[in-house]
């Protein structure tokens, strides 16, 4: 149950990503999947389309990482320190990879390694609040 509630959500988009670019060599699907790949095309007028491409759809799936993460440390009883010690791990591993990574050096990842930061302080300041309100000094 931990993988599922107790490891970050962006630690599931993090291992996507890399698996989207290592993938490619041991995967024959992922092959002719890269960041431009469309996933989605509505056509609006006859000279417009609506696409969502990998890329957008990244980030899509991180704004709604983000928000479960903070609901969840916002709402959770036994939300606790290892929970935002990984995501900051996560955050990390983020920038790490952006500065390292040649595939990684892109918009998408780095708007990802800002929602993961944003994931990882807001459940620091989440918990530190938490905490000011438990101890009280009389």
């Amino acid at each position: 149950m931990f993988f599922i509630t107790g490891m970050s959500t962006f630690t599931w988009i993090l291992l996507a990503y890399v698996g989207l670019h290592l993938g490619q060599d041991l995967i024959p699907f992922l092959k002719s999947v890269d960041l431009n790949t469309p996933v989605l095309i509505y056509h609006l007028t006859d000279e417009r389309d609506f696409i969502i491409r990998v890329r957008e759809l990244f980030l899509i799936v991180g704004s709604l990482a983000l928000f479960i993460e903070v609901a969840k440390a916002a709402t959770s009883q036994a939300f606790g320190a290892t929970e935002t010690l990984l995501s900051f791990v996560v955050a990390v591993i983020f920038v790490v990879m952006f500065f390292m990574v040649p595939w990684a050096q892109n918009a998408t990842f780095l708007i990802l390694s800002l929602m993961s930061f944003i994931d990882a302080t807001g459940g620091f300041i989440i918990e530190l609040n938490a905490a000011k309100r438990d101890f009280t000094i009389s």
